[in-house]
């Protein structure tokens, strides 16, 4: 299934400690490293998220196959992004083939820059695996208060994102329900030509906007049939307490941020 391959934005209810965390923290630190994940330029950079992003990973309690599923769904881009950069004539020539030369250098951005994004996917697939959408949306409102942003506003946008983010397994499996659909009527979306790939990704955006605009239309209706409006009035039933692991986990997120800065 298609949804098989979409990890980001997807909640898995379990016992760990990075499901025990503070969503304030757990939010505010993952957010920042991820971040500092894109200004990793060393060997001892990407060691150190390495080992912290594996820590976290295995801190989750999750098996290692949800954290692959949120690669299969971007590995185009990453190898997109890992060619791109071996284009690079700067440095010395470790391979040549013809009008192809690739140097050192290159070679070594390519690495960095890959890492990036996988650093970068895998500590936000952390974030959301082990936080529910209603922690992140009170997470988030939390946060931008404490930055002085006013509390309406605060209340729209973390809404508006944690809905977001709740739709993407949503809409993938409503892709694969399309694809399905399509493929029932006799699409062929093995096609190596190019008009034929083109008409077979029209027939699958098509009736995912529609559908994405229908499910907008009655998550609004079934919002206002429940007397939702906005910030006002509204209280919370669980209530977020700081403990003494949320302040270990940001000593620790801290370090690792200052440990890629400085080096």
């Amino acid at each position: 299934m298609f949804l098989d391959n979409v990890a980001l934005g997807r909640y898995v209810e379990k016992r760990s400690f990075m499901h025990n965390l503070d969503p304030r923290v757990k939010l505010l630190g993952l957010f920042v490293l991820a971040g500092f994940a894109f200004s990793i330029n060393s060997v001892f950079d990407i060691i150190s998220m390495s080992v912290y992003t594996l820590i976290l990973m295995m801190l989750s309690g999750l098996s290692l196959k949800y954290y692959l599923k949120s690669m299969k769904s971007i590995w185009f881009l990453v190898l997109f992004a890992f060619v791109m950069q071996l284009f690079s004539y700067e440095g010395t020539p470790v391979f040549s083939f013809w009008f192809i030369t690739i140097t050192d250098k290159a070679l070594f951005n390519s690495m960095v820059v890959t890492f990036r994004l996988l650093f970068a996917i895998l500590i936000s697939t952390v974030l959301t695996l082990t936080t529910s959408p209603t922690s992140l949306a009170h997470a988030m409102e939390d946060i931008l208060k404490w930055f002085f942003v006013p509390r309406s506003f605060a209340h729209e946008l973390s809404m508006v994102m944690t809905i977001a983010i709740r739709f993407i397994p949503v809409m993938a499996n409503e892709a694969d329900r399309i694809i399905k659909a399509q493929m029932s009527r006799g699409a062929n979306f093995d096609d190596r030509k190019i008009s034929g790939k083109i008409k077979g990704i029209v027939s699958i955006i098509i009736p995912l906007l529609i559908s994405a605009m229908r499910r907008a239309d009655d998550l609004s209706i079934a919002m206002e049939a429940r007397g939702y409006h906005g910030w006002e009035g509204r209280t919370r039933f669980k209530v977020f307490s700081w403990k003494l692991s949320d302040t270990f986990f940001l000593i620790t997120f801290i370090a690792v941020s200052v440990l890629i800065t400085i080096y």
